[in-house]
């Protein structure tokens, strides 16, 4: 659960500072959207980033609930092994998500031309 809350904090973040930054100018008509908008490595980025976010949550969500569920003798032949793959599941996709959007930003940076900023 605290690995899954981990990803949910730096995907939440990731999601509001965008790697390059907003154009900040007032006079001008795409004043806050992304400087690597049109960018395929930017749309990859948003992609798992929005990936990571969803499935660790998930992964946090079903790992409470195994943990608060009261279970009977029956339950831990069936259910608590089928709760249990799939938030090691949801988490191992989380980790994969936030690492290929890791690399998506670094990737951007690396695309970028700087002159034109």
């Amino acid at each position: 659960m605290i690995v899954g809350a981990l990803i949910a904090t730096v995907a939440f973040a990731a999601a509001f500072t965008v790697p390059g930054g907003n154009i900040s100018d007032s006079n001008n008509v795409m004043n806050g959207t992304p400087i690597f908008l049109g960018k395929s490595s930017f749309t990859v980025f948003a992609v798992s980033d929005a990936l990571a976010l969803s499935s660790s949550i998930t992964s946090v969500l079903m790992f409470l609930a195994i943990y608060t569920f009261r279970y009977s003798e029956m339950d831990f032949l069936k259910s608590l092994p089928e709760k249990l793959i799939f938030g090691l599941a949801t988490l191992f996709i989380s980790m994969v998500a936030i690492l290929v959007a890791f690399g998506a930003s670094l990737l951007s940076w690396l695309e970028a031309d700087f002159r034109t900023l």
